[in-house]
């Protein structure tokens, strides 16, 4: 039970500092007086990263033994662990395509309002949100939503329901703009279960985390190479 309520405790933090992690770089541009304002894109961007880039440091701390544990062990099964990644990798995207298709058949929304701003943000920096998406965002998400939020969970599968739900919430609800946003919760959360299923068969967060940074970076690099194309 300590244990339990330690692990809740660790991601009751982490999940503030995920939220307000701008602050590692509102605050010292505040002290010298620095308007925020005046920066462009690019260097918004930057300073986003270079936050993010914080929160990693403090998570790479809080779980420093795990991964290294862990990163031996994939290194040693890694043939396997690929094995078992793409396959579920590929069953979530499955789910994602069937459900966006679905949502897009029989509702009035056609694209999560999230891909929009995404895209948005592609058009204004696209190397730096190719860097942001592809290592920093996957990592982050990884160790958040399926290590830290799944030690909560005693019972596993739950923690794989849980998670999804919880993955696909969190890429919905800060672009939400009518009800009709929230359906886009179940292609997210479909990906996010079938990443969290593999860190429920085989406990080695690396699995996920590389077929998550795959699936960011081969959607990003798409995306900009249609922009190009354009």
């Amino acid at each position: 039970m300590k244990q339990i309520l330690k692990n809740i405790v660790i991601f009751i933090i982490l999940f503030i500092l995920f939220l307000y992690k701008d602050l590692f770089y509102l605050i010292p541009l505040k002290l010298l007086k620095i308007d925020y304002n005046s920066l462009n894109y690019n260097q918004e961007t930057l300073l986003s990263i270079l936050a993010s880039c914080i929160l990693i440091i403090i998570i790479v701390i809080i779980y420093r033994k795990y991964l290294k544990e862990k990163l031996i062990d994939y290194k040693n099964n890694f043939s396997k662990y690929f094995d078992l990644g793409i396959k579920y990798w590929f069953i979530g995207i499955c789910g994602m395509a069937f459900f966006n298709v679905t949502i897009s058949l029989f509702s009035p929304v056609h694209e999560a309002n999230n891909e929009v701003l995404v895209q948005e943000m592609l058009e204004k920096a696209p190397i730096l949100c190719f860097i942001s998406a592809t290592f920093i965002a996957a990592f982050v998400e990884e160790m958040l939503f399926r290590k830290s939020f799944g030690d909560i969970f005693k019972n596993k599968k739950l923690m794989v329901v849980a998670s999804g739900l919880f993955f696909g919430l969190l890429h919905v609800i800060f672009s939400l703009q009518t009800p009709w946003d929230l359906l886009y919760i179940l292609p997210y959360g479909t990906l996010g279960a079938s990443f969290a299923y593999t860190l429920y068969k085989e406990d080695n967060i690396f699995i996920p985390m590389t077929f998550h940074m795959l699936h960011n970076g081969m959607l990003t690099l798409f995306s900009i190479l249609i922009m190009v194309i354009k």
